[in-house]
């Protein structure tokens, strides 16, 4: 039978990445939305309607990964402390 610490070890690993990342991409993302506010204060005619319209889609889009991924980040999380603890009781019935 494969060794669970080895299962718990890379998949903690991976939820701190995956915490890195929504993070980082959060932050990237709201910069550039705020540098987006900035150019759609000031912003004109055709070009500026047609920009805003591919703002508003690309905007919800990505809220939508963000949700997405903190969904997975959510259950991931879950199944990490499961795994702690069952490898808690297996290392006390051994111990």
């Amino acid at each position: 039978m494969a060794d669970s610490r080895i299962l718990l070890a890379g998949l903690e690993e991976y939820y701190r990445v995956l915490e890195r990342h929504l993070a980082q991409l959060a932050a990237d993302f709201q910069q550039l939305d705020t540098s987006w506010r900035q150019f759609n204060a000031v912003s004109e005619g055709d070009y500026a309607e047609q920009f805003r319209a591919g703002w508003i889609r690309t905007s919800d889009r990505f809220q939508e990964y963000l949700e997405q991924t903190q969904k997975i980040s959510e259950v991931l999380d879950e199944r990490v402390d499961h795994l702690r603890n069952l490898n808690k009781t297996e290392a006390s019935l051994v111990g």
